[in-house]
Order: C-alpha cells, then sequence, then structure tokens
C-alpha cells in the first residue's frame, strides 16, 4: 500500500483509532497516554518513504511546517511509547526510519510499564542512552528542553 493508498484507507476509519503505514501495511495501535509539557500533533505522520509513513506518539516539528498537513518528513523529535505490541518495532524498526531524516535531532522511547526511556541523539551518532531512575533528567540540548523521568511517569506509580 502507498502512502495516498493508505490516506484513502484512514479516511473510512473513525478519528479515534490510529493508524501507521510500516512497510506499505496498515497497522492499528492502541491509544497511549505520555505526561510532557509539549501539544501532542494527533494523526500527523512521518513520511519516510512512499511506502512508510509511521505515526509517533509526540513530534516536534519546525515552526514553519504545516500541523495541518496529515503527514511531514521535517521532524526535529519524535517520541514513542512502548507498549509490548509495538516495543520490537519501535525500538528497531522506526529508529532505522526516523534517523534517516536530515532534520531528526532526536528520537525518544519511553517504556509505559518500567521507569526506562532510551535517547537516540544525532550528536552521539543516535547511539542508545538509557534512563531508569525517577531522579534521572533527560537533556535535550538542541532544544533547549530539560525533562525529568519524574514528570514523564506522573501519576503512574512506576518508581
Amino acid at each position: 500500500m502507498t502512502v495516498e493508498e493508505f490516506y484513502a484507507f484512514t479516511d473510512t476509519r473513525p478519528d479515534n483509532e490510529k493508524w501507521e503505514l510500516i512497510e506499505g501495511e496498515p497497522v492499528l495501535n492502541k491509544e497511549r497516554q505520555i505526561n510532557a509539557p509539549w501539544s501532542i500533533l494527533p494523526g500527523l505522520g512521518v513520511r519516510v518513504s512512499r511506502t512508510n509513513r509511521p505515526e509517533p506518539d509526540v513530534l516536534i516539528i519546525p515552526r514553519a511546517s504545516d500541523p495541518s498537513k496529515r503527514d511531514t518528513s521535517e521532524v526535529i523529535a519524535a517520541f514513542e511509547v512502548l507498549s509490548p505490541s509495538t516495543a520490537e518495532r519501535d525500538l528497531r524498526w522506526k529508529r532505522t526510519a526516523y534517523v534517516g531524516l536530515p532534520s531528526l535531532t532526536y528520537y525518544i522511547v519511553i517504556a509505559q510499564d518500567a521507569v526506562d526511556v532510551v535517547i537516540f541523539a544525532r550528536d552521539t551518532g543516535f547511539a542508545e542512552r538509557r534512563f531508569r531512575s525517577v531522579n534521572d533528567s533527560i537533556e535535550l540540548p538542541a532544544l533547549g528542553i530539560s525533562l525529568p523521568l519524574s514528570e514523564i511517569y506522573r501519576d503512574t506509580g512506576l518508581k
């Protein structure tokens, strides 16, 4: 399925369903919650190729980008919240797809069943950096952001 065929398909689906296009196949994802100081851009996918349009849980895009579009390839940071059904795809396939975007500075993966945040940053060659304590903060200097894990995991019961 191409991205255009994917859009024709998702136009027929209920608004509360979250679909991604992975290697030409539509994939339904369950909604996930994240506590973060950013606004979520719902329904904005990342066009990484003609047949791939994953949809991160949270995106940071340049101010000049048009968030009313259905997809973008201008992504500064992408956040994914892991679930058992998406963990392998988020940590492997999406990481490879996203880091191929010239504009991407950070790819952040957040576990929802344990305090565990993985950051892949362009300035470290997208090497994995893992944080596992609520006393840690993730630093995103290119964005001027410091985000305590205690905020990410607030009200989750995880310590």
